[in-house]
């Protein structure tokens, strides 16, 4: 029998990347709506009395607090849950060994301790609501103490085999007490005394098969991870970088995984072909790492800029005349366009796929899809409603549009 104290700190207060991998893995937002729902909070609240900014700005690579907010946090950690639960705050910044903590703004706080999530509620949508209160417990939760747990291990031997028992049991909860309404774990003890040498009774024993896996598809937790550690992009860039490759046709996402398109594959593949010095992880986070040494007065920027300019420039002169032309092959319908006779093809817009003439530009006809309602138009009485789609959601309007310009929410 083995049995041992362990402890579970409490992690530091936000930063852009640990805020955008927590609302993703709590609660499915990806990074561009984290960053939407964080800048209104930022930008402020109307709760009754005009305009509060609920917190602090959202963009930084930095967990340092502001000492005096330090104090007021403490005092509110001691007064509602106790002198023992008060710890030491974690504003030390760590580098991933990539690139420097730039340290231009503090970690992502409440403006004020005492706005508790659950008072200003009412105040709030359904998705600011869910992100203040992550943001404001995992504040708190950053000075109190670390949970302490026993954790028991018994070995077995059962006719020549051995076999390891693990139970864990919590001694103090520290900061779990609030935090594992997000992170939920569970400690379950042995459910039995045992004592050495002793003999177990007969119990229900069960074989599990288990086998190597491979690594997990990125999702947006996952890559913002990556790019964290690897040194590739910036606080005010990972949103932005995720967007453009979901923009583009890159990636696809199904069950929240990023899977590579062909577009993605054959670009990168292109890519890493005729420049595959720029396509090169350590390039890029170098790259980064030499603008921040631009802006700290450390290098020139024209020296820099001539440095990569002068090699870029044959490179893409070489992949001008080498590069094959890579032409997509676009999805039809088996349908002609009525009015040039060329194939309807499928095309990817702002609130959608559709099919469209493959003769773009020159002809520029859209296969409306209207999904029928077997209901009159209670305006003109002639049309029917049909199934529309607007960056709001669907809604129902007429089909003798513009016409008549009947709508109702669906």
């Amino acid at each position: 029998m083995l049995s041992e104290e362990k402890r579970r700190y409490s992690k530091p207060v936000h930063i852009t990347s640990t805020l955008q991998q927590d609302a993703y893995n709590f609660y499915k937002f990806d990074s561009k709506k984290t960053m939407r729902i964080a800048q209104k909070l930022y930008e402020g609240v109307d709760l009754g009395n005009g305009n509060v900014g609920l917190i602090t700005y959202m963009r930084t690579d930095s967990v340092r607090i502001n000492p005096l907010f330090i104090n007021l946090a403490k005092k509110y950690i001691e007064e509602n849950y106790g002198t023992d639960y008060v710890g030491v705050a974690k504003v030390g910044n760590k580098t991933n060994g990539k690139a420097p903590v730039q340290d231009a703004h503090e970690g992502i706080r409440p403006t004020d301790i005492q706005l508790l999530p659950e008072t200003i509620k009412e105040h709030l949508g359904k998705d600011e609501y869910k992100l203040y209160k992550l943001i404001y417990y995992r504040t708190i939760c950053s000075m109190m103490k670390e949970e302490i747990y026993q954790q028991d291990k018994v070995y077995l031997m059962c006719e020549g085999h051995r076999f390891l028992a693990t139970g864990e049991t919590t001694t103090f909860d520290g900061f779990s007490k609030l935090y594992n309404e997000f992170e939920n774990i569970k400690r379950e003890s042995l459910g039995v005394q045992v004592q050495p040498n002793s003999v177990i009774g007969d119990h229900k024993l069960m074989s599990k098969q288990s086998e190597t896996k491979p690594p997990l598809r990125y999702n947006e937790a996952r890559l913002i991870q990556t790019m964290e550690r690897l040194g590739i992009g910036r606080p005010s860039t990972y949103a932005t970088i995720i967007d453009t490759i979901k923009v583009r046709d890159y990636v696809t996402i199904e069950k929240g995984n990023f899977i590579p398109t062909q577009q993605g594959i054959v670009t990168t593949q292109k890519l890493e072909e005729y420049f595959d010095d720029i396509m090169d992880v350590e390039y890029t986070s170098q790259m980064e790492t030499t603008l921040d040494e631009i802006a700290t007065g450390q290098k020139d920027k024209v020296t820099v800029l001539k440095e990569f300019y002068q090699p870029f420039e044959k490179e893409v002169e070489e992949a001008y005349e080498k590069m094959p032309v890579v032409k997509k092959e676009l999805q039809t319908n088996g349908q002609v366009c009525p009015k040039c006779g060329k194939p309807l093809v499928l095309r990817k817009g702002k609130y959608g796929n559709f099919y469209a003439c493959s003769g773009y530009p020159n002809c520029k006809f859209i296969l409306k899809e209207e999904n029928s309602v077997d209901r009159e138009c209670p305006l003109c009485h002639t049309g029917h409603l049909v199934v529309r789609k607007s960056r709001y959601g669907s809604f129902l309007a007429c089909s003798n549009y513009p016409k008549c310009t009947y709508t109702e929410k669906k």
